[in-house]
């Protein structure tokens, strides 16, 4: 890598950084190009050297939140341990990861108004980290399955339904609808996950 790929590297990096921390305190409406250049300390000339329009430089700056988020989340696994502890282990550090963003989180989970079109090139490359996230999870999930940790059931469903789960459980602390501990709703999605809430066996 040159030092000028080096330098633009850095410098788009550092404009996304700020692009979300101008998201987390506006909202998508009121995130423009002269707060992120303000956010960012650098002229309003020097984002449009990298970003044609707004709308690009925002789905960019959630793709790469999106993305950041989800290889935290591979980096804290650790397949030696034995599955449902691994799974559990998962569940609280997707938790801590999504609690520690939530300023950024805010806006799109609260907010709903992030618009990219599927077919659109962001489109598909945000369905690429969403997907490679959800691949993951399912592959811890069906190691668990191979164990005989888990009953057999669809991966890629069960990771999907889990990912809602934990975005559920952040909606309701952002709505100020839950005051408990941050420690204490993590394990109750660990329960709900791995238990259910029947109190016998379901026919």
């Amino acid at each position: 890598m040159t030092k000028e790929e080096v330098i633009k590297e850095y410098r788009v990096r550092e404009i996304l950084d700020a692009a979300r921390r101008v998201m987390a305190r506006y909202g998508m409406q009121g995130t423009t190009v002269d707060r992120v250049a303000e956010e960012a300390k650098v002229a309003k000339g020097t984002i449009y050297l990298y970003f044609d329009t707004k709308d690009e430089l925002v789905n960019a700056a959630v793709i790469e939140g999106l993305r950041e988020m989800a290889a935290e989340v591979l980096a804290s696994d650790d397949p030696s341990k034995p599955p449902l502890e691994r799974i559990r282990r998962l569940i609280l550090a997707q938790f801590r990861i999504q609690s520690s963003n939530q300023d950024f989180l805010k806006t799109l989970i609260i907010g709903n108004s992030l618009d990219i079109e599927l077919e659109s090139q962001p489109g598909r490359e945000f369905m690429r980290v969403y997907a490679g996230h959800l691949d993951f999870v399912a592959s811890v999930l069906q190691d668990a399955i191979d164990h005989g940790a888990i009953r057999r059931i669809d991966p890629q469903f069960a990771a999907f339904m889990l990912g809602e789960m934990l975005t559920g459980s952040l909606r309701r602390r952002l709505l100020k609808l839950a005051s408990s501990p941050l420690e204490s709703d993590a394990e109750a999605v660990v329960e709900l996950f791995l238990k259910g809430i029947a109190t016998i066996p379901c026919d």
